[in-house]
């Protein structure tokens, strides 16, 4: 502290506006790089959702549409119900969260492709597994759907508690 202040670089900040404003100016001057700003003033509705929107409430055909599913064994369609159907205390957000991390679709959407795998031949997993970093979704494999449903259900509402002791 003493040497940036001797330096004439320590500065404390007592109101809020200097900070703004730098920061406004400092975006401003970023989106003048390329005609970016212009094109923001120009047209501002193209822009609108990009930079104000908040997300919609998900629907069940926007998880449809939005993962890639591996299909490798025919009949396997408890997961689409499971998405589909009623799934109290679930939400659609809660679902999308366990497998990517967020409760909503980035505006830009995900950097990667989200993918729903199943667990096959593995009959110790009977929970519901994900890995957020590459976005995919490992699902497990029951002869029942009230034993999908229970497993999926406890394993996504005790996600957010794992690895915290």
């Amino acid at each position: 502290e003493d040497s940036l202040s001797m330096m004439g670089t320590l500065r404390y900040i007592t109101e809020i506006h200097h900070i703004l404003r730098v920061s406004s100016l400092s975006i401003r001057e970023s989106f003048k790089t390329l005609g970016f700003l212009d094109e923001l003033r120009a047209h501002p509705e193209i822009f609108e959702d990009l930079f104000t929107s908040a997300p919609k409430p998900l629907e069940a055909k926007d998880l449809s549409t939005l993962f890639q599913v591996d299909f490798s064994v025919p009949g396997i369609s408890f997961a689409c119900v499971f998405v589909e159907g009623e799934c109290s205390p679930l939400t659609l957000e809660m679902v999308l969260e366990f497998a990517s991390g967020a409760s909503a679709v980035p505006p830009l959407g995900f950097p990667l492709h989200p993918v729903i795998e199943f667990l096959y031949n593995e009959d110790t997993k009977i929970f519901p597994e994900a890995n957020t970093c590459a976005i995919v979704r490992r699902l497990p494999i029951h002869k029942q759907y009230e034993k999908f449903k229970s497993c999926m259900t406890e394993g996504i509402l005790q996600a957010p508690g794992f690895g915290i002791a």
